[in-house]
């Protein structure tokens, strides 16, 4: 049983095994057509469709997605900026960080720095000028950037 919390109180979805089972194919690839992904498991395409349905329903899955090769699309720079907010203000700044197409991710966390943000831009010019309309979002106390030299491990390595 998965135990999720909510702003409206705990949430109990019940998987069996076949559920995790499918989850696992499907977060590998999407788009794996239910028909190879029953093959795979010994059941139905239909019996893969209605508990894929049902984790819909239940929130379990929240949505599909694509990865895309963002160097191949000219996004060679990669870098992780953590950002320190003035408190009550975590919102507005996430929000002021959403306008910026080369802000990837927007995680909250808890330590030294309230966000961490993952960046890709097409070069270092593209870069500063980021950090720097990072830096005028109001309430932004500070900002450090940390650029990736290479990826061993994530959806385009």
């Amino acid at each position: 049983m998965i135990v999720r919390t909510s702003y409206y109180g705990v949430l109990r979805v019940r998987l069996d095994e076949l559920d995790h089972k499918i989850l696992e194919v499907l977060r590998k690839d999407s788009r794996t057509p239910f028909t190879e992904v029953g093959r795979g498991l010994g059941v139905s395409d239909a019996t893969v469709h209605v508990r894929v349905n049902k984790m819909i329903d239940e929130g379990v899955i929240t949505g599909f997605t694509v990865k895309v090769d963002e160097e191949a699309l000219g996004k060679r720079i990669h870098g992780f900026v953590l950002v320190n907010v003035q408190p009550g203000s975590l919102k507005d700044v996430v929000n002021g960080l959403l306008e910026h197409k080369e802000v990837n991710e927007v995680y909250e966390i808890h330590g030294p720095n309230d966000l961490i943000i993952k960046v890709e831009v097409e070069g270092l010019d593209e870069l500063r000028s980021l950090i720097l309309k990072v830096r005028e979002i109001p309430n932004v106390e500070t900002s450090e950037l940390f650029t990736v030299f290479k990826v061993w491990k994530g959806n385009n390595a």
